[in-house]
């Protein structure tokens, strides 16, 4: 059981820690957002459609006209996000996309309180609070930061986003994840398509890095995740996703030279303990039983 546990545990921090690359990649492809978005839909769509082909359900059909409307609205969330994530990272400092979307589990919370009529637990009502005080002192330094606000406000957008997404999946669980990010990717693909200007005007080294973020990174980390989600807690994996929180803006700092704000990293350090604050009970209750 512990050797299980500790597998499950291995695949979640590989693939969050894969994951936590993404905005270095973004920044490194160097060309509009819409380019990015384009791009990484395409790819993210195909690597994940033969992910799922390869997987032990390969197809999936909606039982009826309702489910389907179901299925085609979290892929549209989905989509949504996907754009939000790389616009965010075009348009203000990298480590405060990674805060703010570290907080959609909490928005996820919420949006399970309305939709789902669940409860929230004393933990997370004040992991929400601690985290909330770091997307504001976050969010509030931009107004003094020339262009950071857009970025911030898309940044916003991902996390509730996210959370409405996060809570559709629990009600939906039986909706093949794979096929609603390979989807997803498609269309966002196809929205570029339409947006986008000059989306086959890129270098080489550009189309480089756009093609490991799509074929290779993306579909790693999902893999990863996804396995580790047969061995341990949601609660468990939730742990881990401070790691991009803290990974992510080391890597552009490394290559890029890109220092957080200061004020990044205190709204950061709440948000890491907000998700220290709700997780943490879930799993030693788990564990003393």
């Amino acid at each position: 059981m512990k050797d299980i546990k500790i597998q499950g545990m291995i695949f979640a921090a590989l693939g969050v820690f894969i994951i936590s690359f993404d905005a270095l990649l973004i920044r490194l492809s160097n060309v509009d957002a819409s380019i990015v978005s384009f791009y990484r839909g395409l790819f993210m769509g195909i690597s994940m459609l033969i992910l799922f082909r390869r997987s032990s359900l390969k197809s999936w059909t909606p039982k009826n006209k309702r489910e389907f409307m179901n299925f085609a609205f979290v892929v549209s969330l989905s989509a949504l996000g996907t754009c939000f994530f790389v616009f965010s990272v075009k348009y203000t400092a990298a480590a405060n996309t990674v805060v703010l979307l570290a907080t959609s589990s909490f928005f996820a919370a919420i949006f399970s309180f309305f939709l789902l009529k669940e409860k929230i637990k004393k933990q997370t009502f004040i992991a929400i609070l601690v985290s909330f005080l770091g997307v504001f002192i976050v969010f509030g330094n931009s107004f003094s930061i020339t262009g950071n606000l857009l970025g911030d406000m898309f940044g916003v957008a991902l996390a509730i986003t996210m959370g409405l997404e996060l809570t559709l999946l629990r009600k939906y669980s039986h909706f093949p994840t794979m096929l609603i990010i390979s989807f997803s990717g498609f269309i966002v693909a196809l929205v570029m398509s339409f947006l986008g200007d000059k989306l086959f005007d890129i270098s080489l080294e550009t189309l480089l890095w756009l093609s490991l973020m799509g074929f290779i990174q993306i579909p790693m980390a999902m893999y990863f995740i996804f396995i580790s989600t047969k061995y341990i807690s949601s609660a468990e994996v939730s742990l881990f996703s401070t790691i991009e929180t803290t990974m992510a803006p080391i890597w552009l700092w490394l290559f890029l030279s890109e220092i957080p704000p200061k004020m990044t990293l205190m709204g950061g350090s709440l948000v890491i303990c907000a998700i220290f604050i709700n997780a943490l009970p879930s799993i030693i209750k788990k564990r003393n039983k």
